[in-house]
């Protein structure tokens, strides 16, 4: 697919950089609406799975370092 000429000649495939430490680039789907004031694709990539947790769990609920870190070890979330 990443290779047919109909997806390539409309953008419906876009490379993103990694932010993962993987050297090849993150391939996501393009917007399907051609519009021409309407982005091809994000600017930015979603969230790896628990990416936010941290912050949320401080922010949010207003958990501590040490009852986060309790609940990763503990294998209810995952939090880098």
């Amino acid at each position: 697919m990443r290779r047919d000429p109909h997806v390539l000649q409309r953008n419906m495939l876009i490379e993103m950089e990694r932010t993962d430490g993987e050297a090849s680039p993150l391939i996501i789907p393009g917007n399907p609406i051609k519009m021409s004031k309407v982005a091809e694709g994000p600017d930015v990539r979603m969230p790896w799975i628990g990416e936010h947790t941290r912050s949320v769990l401080h922010e949010e609920l207003g958990l501590g370092d040490a009852e986060v870190d309790a609940l990763v070890a503990d294998g209810v979330i995952t939090a880098p």
